[in-house]
């Protein structure tokens, strides 16, 4: 009878244990000194495009204050290779067809601050997508981080908030070009991609806690303004990092026309669609085909030094998620 009892216990869907609550409260980025970040890309040599060297801090990449400065210097075409944050100090290249001077460099608003530094002519336009990573200097503020090799590759803040919504109505909505409106219903993609994600990794915790007879591994909800997430949390953390290796196989479908939603993944996705009132063919109206995303990225070149974490981040991957995983697992109980 206790053998059977205990084999129930084991059998039972271990991750429906209350899943406990943290607000993100970690001073993440208080200055743009706390939160520095550094392109890492390559680019060959070629003569129709001017490559620069874009230092910024409190902007945006595509920033009005930067895009329109430019234009009155007769820019007509700037390219880069992925958008930074907005409130840190970044650091990366884009593309003039023009040459504005070996160095430039713009004060305006209080905070508000770029220059940019000529590197070399390239033979094309700098688009989303060329970059290889990005390497992060986060201000630790003293945090005994226990960091790991392994980092949830889920969209941020940056790229849900307010855009959600609107993307999913502008969906139903005829198709248009217009930047603005592809980027929120990017927003959409992303916030479905998450949704997906997350029950995902609810279920491949169960599985592990299956395996290893106890519920070694818990889901945490991280709640940050009126983004969350939900992350593995553990005392134990040989079993976390196994359980992030594993994640880093499975690729989640970012919803499009041309992915295929194939079982277990794809009924959440579909389910989570029909929720929301989208269908497929509305993708297939505004042409967007849809991709796949690692669940878990590699994290590399981490370092600490005395004010600040380094690492390393293949492109398309958050810092503020792996900094959550950190942050929540020395917060666990």
């Amino acid at each position: 009878m206790a053998i059977r009892e205990a084999r129930r216990n084991i059998e039972a869907p271990l991750y429906e244990i209350p899943m406990e609550t943290y607000r993100f409260d970690f001073p993440l980025k208080v200055s743009p000194f706390d939160f520095i970040v550094h392109e890492v890309a390559s680019y060959p040599d070629g003569d129709n495009y001017f490559l620069y060297k874009l230092i910024k801090r409190n902007l945006n990449t595509n920033d009005p204050y930067i895009v329109n400065y430019l234009k009155r210097l007769g820019v007509k075409e700037f390219g880069y290779a992925g958008l930074k944050d907005r409130y840190a100090l970044t650091v990366q290249h884009v593309s003039l067809d023009r040459f504005i001077g070996e160095k430039l460099i713009h004060r305006g608003e209080i905070g508000k601050y770029f220059a940019l530094l000529f590197v070399k002519r390239i033979p094309f336009k700098l688009r989303t997508g060329f970059l290889k990573g990005n390497r992060f200097f986060i201000r630790h503020h003293n945090r005994l981080f226990t960091t790991f090799g392994y980092s949830l590759n889920y969209y941020d803040s940056q790229r849900l908030g307010k855009n959600v919504a609107r993307g999913r109505r502008l969906l139903k909505e005829e198709p248009s070009k217009k930047w603005e409106r592809i980027f929120w219903i990017n927003s959409y993609q992303s916030f479905i991609w998450n949704l997906t994600a997350f029950e995902v990794v609810k279920r491949k915790i169960e599985e592990f806690n299956r395996r290893v007879g106890i519920p070694i591994i818990r889901p945490c909800k991280v709640v940050d303004g009126k983004v969350y997430h939900i992350f593995p949390c553990s005392k134990d953390r040989r079993a976390l990092e196994t359980l992030l290796v594993e994640l880093s196989k499975i690729r989640i479908p970012l919803v499009g026309y041309k992915v295929k939603l194939e079982p277990p993944v794809g009924e959440i996705v579909t389910e989570l669609l029909k929720r929301g009132g989208v269908s497929i063919e509305d993708f297939k109206r505004w042409r967007l085909k849809g991709d796949y995303r690692p669940l878990a990225v590699e994290v590399k070149d981490i370092k600490r030094y005395p004010l600040s974490l380094r690492f390393f981040l293949p492109k398309g991957a958050f810092a503020t998620v792996y900094i959550k995983l950190l942050w929540v697992n020395e917060s666990f109980a």
